[in-house]
């Protein structure tokens, strides 16, 4: 009987790790999945908007535009759509930079946007908004 008992309790643990670790990758591909999709639909706005990747517009940021033209407040939209995913992509991946530039193109993203990050619409607002390990993540790239 004791054997009976020990066997059923064996093959309980057993069966509970299993379930545990295909838990644990089936939720790693699905959080996947969803960084992917919104990778997909954050470039679908250049797609429509080719000026939100072209550096001859990037470099012209400047954030008292905002106020008057469409065009930069979509930029300013947008830039904070893609800083948005990168610190989500940045605690996913616990900010190792291999894993993070192995899924996207993080340094030449960075760079396009520096303007923005570097002066946006209100002072302090990416510092005080995304923390200082993102910032500081930031500030490597750039």
């Amino acid at each position: 009987m004791n054997n009976m008992i020990i066997g059923t309790i064996v093959a309980a643990a057993i069966s509970s790790v299993i379930a545990t670790v295909v838990s644990i990758y089936l939720n790693r591909e699905k959080k996947k999945e969803r960084f992917d999709l919104q990778l997909q639909n954050i470039l679908s706005y250049p797609m429509k908007y080719p000026y939100l990747e072209q550096r001859i517009f990037t470099d012209t940021w400047d954030p008292s535009l905002v106020a008057n033209d469409e065009r930069y407040q979509r930029y300013e939209r947008y830039c904070s759509i893609v800083f948005n995913y990168l610190v989500d992509i940045c605690s996913w991946k616990k900010y190792q930079q291999n894993n993070i530039e192995s899924y996207i193109g993080v340094k030449n993203w960075l760079r396009r946007h520096k303007k923005y990050w570097k002066n946006p619409s209100s002072e302090y607002e990416n510092i005080d908004v995304y923390g200082k390990r993102f910032s500081d993540f930031i500030s490597y790239y750039i």
